[in-house]
């Protein structure tokens, strides 16, 4: 006699349906990786440190509500833009590399590499009270040099400040993250800014539109003016639009006019990044340049030194 076999009813397969969904949903944060403590935060955004579980590397885990996310189409559908930005500059040295992204329980969640033995920029100054314009000058070049990588990819940060660079305390490397405030780079009028208000430019205060070069320039001014100053030079809208600078003696007046050119009122006024690497004070050496004298200066002296010693030892072989 055979067996009667009951067929599932179409509610029992939607319920068994919808139990696999769920179980194959897990949170995937906690699947792979042990989140420790907060290390920032922002309007948009909080950042926490963790480890990834597969490999024990430490990562930076950027939280953002899902109704904060800027989203842009791309050829692969839509997609976070900070996350398309990140993309973009994957090979760029100097620059936060990007390890996964999600979307669970309405947040974004961005796994970034997180470097060890690093400090702020904005820390690094204040520690010290400001910057000797040798090492300014090192910092400064190797943040021209990001930046026009980044541009090179067709990516505008939009918030160059101290709080986004770290400084390697055993290369002196700086590295350039937090791309929350990007957009894609274009030569066309930007009439949004979400970077921070002090190193916004005046022409956004007072028109609310600007060009994202000569605004990024801007923000070098302030960024130079703060790390050879130990401040920045503004606190609000006002002084920004009245863009009085007050500089203390010991500058030299190659910084002073770099600084200068860079916070013109005039857009047009400032110069590119490839002008500002001509300036006269860039071109002068830096710590790094400094350093590297030193060490050739000392292996060229030690080379020396032994060429003497087997000279001198020859010659007292020849006459015994």
């Amino acid at each position: 006699m055979s067996t009667l076999v009951q067929r599932p009813s179409a509610l029992t397969t939607a319920t068994n349906r919808c139990s696999a969904k769920i179980q194959s949903n897990p949170d995937p944060l906690k699947a792979r990786y042990l989140v420790s403590h907060k290390v920032g935060a922002g309007g948009f955004a909080d950042v926490y440190a963790g480890i990834c579980k597969k490999n024990g590397l430490p990562v930076a885990i950027k939280v953002i509500p899902k109704k904060r996310m800027r989203e842009i189409i791309t050829p692969e559908g839509k997609l976070p833009l900070e996350v398309v930005l990140l993309k973009r500059v994957a090979k760029v040295k100097n620059v936060v590399k990007l390890y996964e992204y999600f979307i669970h329980n309405d947040q974004l969640i961005i796994v970034l590499k997180r470097p060890e033995s690093c400090c702020d920029l904005y820390d690094f100054i204040s520690e010290r009270g400001g910057l000797d314009e040798r090492l300014a000058r090192d910092f400064l070049k190797q943040i021209i040099q990001i930046l026009q990588d980044v541009h090179r990819c067709g990516v505008l940060h939009r918030d160059i400040k101290d709080e986004n660079f770290l400084v390697d305390m055993k290369t002196g490397e700086l590295l350039l993250i937090d791309f929350g405030s990007g957009a894609l780079l274009h030569d066309g009028i930007y009439t949004e800014f979400e970077g921070t208000q002090v190193y916004s430019p005046p022409e956004w205060i007072t028109c609310r539109r600007y060009f994202g070069l000569p605004a990024t320039i801007w923000s070098l001014g302030i960024l130079l003016y703060d790390m050879v100053v130990g401040d920045i030079p503004f606190t609000d809208e006002l002084q920004i639009i009245k863009c009085q600078l007050k500089f203390p003696e010991h500058l030299s007046q190659e910084c002073i006019n770099l600084i200068t050119q860079c916070l013109s009122i005039r857009s047009s006024e400032r110069p590119t990044i490839d002008q500002c690497l001509q300036s006269s004070w860039l071109k002068l050496p830096n710590s790094r340049d400094l350093r590297l004298a030193t060490s050739l200066r000392s292996r060229k002296d030690s080379v020396k030194s032994n060429v003497s010693s087997l000279v001198s030892n020859g010659s007292r072989g020849n006459s015994s």
